[in-house]
C-alpha cells in the first residue's frame, strides 16, 4: 500500500539525494531515463516544505517511492522566469508542477502522487514544463499517459548552468478544455500540416544520410580490398627486390584511408542522430496536438540499430587490421636485415 504524506524537514536529505540521482548532469542516458533540471539545494527544499501548497512524499513499507513538488500560480516568484511567463500567458489560475520524481523502488508511486494532486488541487488546470533539449522522452511519454496534453513550446533564458534549453509546456485539465492564453492563437490543423511537412523533410534527410553512410562504408571495403591485395603481394615478394619507399607509401596510404573513413562515418552518424532527434520532436509535437495520429517512430526506432553498430565497429576493425598488416610489412622490409 502506497502512503502519501506531506514532506517534512526530516525528508529533505533523502529527497535531495533522489533528485541528485536524476539530475541531467549525473545521467549517462538522460533521454531514455528521464531527468530533472532544477538543481535545488537542501535549503531550497526546506523552504518549499514551508511554502509550497503541494509537497508530498510517496512511501511503501518504509521505502521512498518518490516525491511531488507543486504550487499555485499566484505563488510563483518574479525570479522564476519560465514560470512567470506561464503565469502571464495563461489566463486562468493553475497549479504548477515544479518537480516530480520516482525512485523506481515503489511501482506506481508517481501515478499515485499525480492522482492525489488532481483530486486535491483547487484549480481546474495543472501545468508542467518538460525539457526538449535534450528531449526528455520518458517524461513526455509519462505525462501523456497520465492525461497531459501539449500546449506550446518556448525558448526561455539560460538555466542555472548557463545552457539554454527549449521547453514544451503540458497541461492537465479537469474540464477537458484547452487553457485560454494571451498568446496569439493559430489554426491547429494548419500547424499540424506544417509539422507533418517538416517531419517528412527531416525523414528524407535522415534516409539520405543513411544511404550516404552506406556508400562510405562500401567505399571503405573497396579501398581495403585493394590495399590488402597489395599487402599480400608485397608480403610474398623478396624484400631485397622491392624498394622500401613503395612499402612506406602503402602503409601511410592505408592509415590515411582508414582514419579518413573513421572520421567521415562518425560525422555521418552524428548527422543521422541529429535528424532522428528532430523526427522524435516532430513526432511528439504532432501526437500532442492530434492524439488520433499514430506515432511515426516506435520504441525500436529510437534505439540504436544493428546497422549503426556495424558502421561504428567496421571502420575500427579495419583500422586495427591494417595496423597489424603494417607491422608485418615494416618488420619484413625494415628490420629483417638488422
Amino acid at each position: 500500500m502506497i502512503t502519501i504524506r506531506r514532506a517534512t524537514y526530516d525528508d529533505v536529505p533523502a529527497l535531495h539525494a533522489l533528485a541528485e540521482r536524476f539530475l541531467l548532469k549525473n545521467l549517462k542516458d538522460p533521454e531514455n531515463t528521464g531527468f530533472l533540471i532544477s538543481n535545488f539545494s537542501p535549503d531550497m527544499y526546506k523552504n518549499y516544505v514551508d511554502t509550497a501548497e503541494y509537497f508530498w512524499v510517496a512511501e511503501e513499507d518504509g521505502k521512498l517511492g518518490g516525491f511531488l513538488l507543486a504550487y499555485k500560480s499566484e505563488s510563483i516568484k518574479p525570479e522564476e522566469v519560465i514560470n512567470s511567463c506561464l503565469r502571464y500567458s495563461v489566463v486562468q489560475p493553475f497549479t504548477l508542477i515544479k518537480q516530480i520524481c520516482g525512485s523506481g523502488e515503489v511501482r506506481g508511486a508517481a501515478s499515485a502522487l499525480y492522482a492525489k494532486l488532481f483530486k486535491e488541487m483547487d484549480t481546474d488546470l495543472a501545468l508542467a514544463a518538460v525539457v526538449n533539449e535534450p528531449l526528455n522522452t520518458k517524461s513526455i511519454e509519462y505525462h501523456r499517459k497520465v492525461g497531459f496534453s501539449h500546449l506550446w513550446d518556448l525558448h526561455p533564458p539560460a538555466d542555472y548552468d548557463g545552457v539554454t534549453r527549449a521547453r514544451s509546456i503540458w497541461f492537465y485539465s479537469k474540464t477537458d478544455t484547452r487553457p485560454q492564453t494571451r498568446m496569439a492563437q493559430v489554426n491547429r490543423h494548419e500547424l499540424v500540416q506544417h509539422l507533418i511537412e517538416k517531419e517528412q523533410g527531416t525523414a528524407s534527410l535522415y534516409m539520405h544520410e543513411d544511404n550516404l553512410n552506406w556508400t562510405k562504408l562500401g567505399m571503405l571495403v573497396s579501398f581495403m580490398t585493394a590495399i590488402l591485395t597489395a599487402f599480400a603481394f608485397l608480403l610474398e615478394r623478396d624484400a631485397t627486390t622491392t624498394n622500401n619507399w613503395i612499402v612506406s607509401v602503402l602503409v601511410v596510404f592505408g592509415f590515411v584511408v582508414n582514419i579518413m573513413f573513421c572520421l567521415k562515418l562518425k560525422s555521418g552518424l552524428n548527422f543521422l542522430n541529429h535528424h532522428k532527434k528532430n523526427l522524435r520532436r516532430f513526432d511528439d509535437a504532432i501526437a500532442g496536438m492530434m492524439p488520433s495520429i499514430p506515432h511515426y517512430l516506435d520504441q525500436n526506432t529510437v534505439k540504436q540499430s544493428v546497422t549503426v553498430r556495424v558502421m561504428i565497429a567496421l571502420p575500427l576493425f579495419s583500422l586495427g587490421l591494417w595496423s597489424v598488416c603494417s607491422a608485418l610489412l615494416i618488420n619484413k622490409y625494415f628490420f629483417s636485415f638488422l
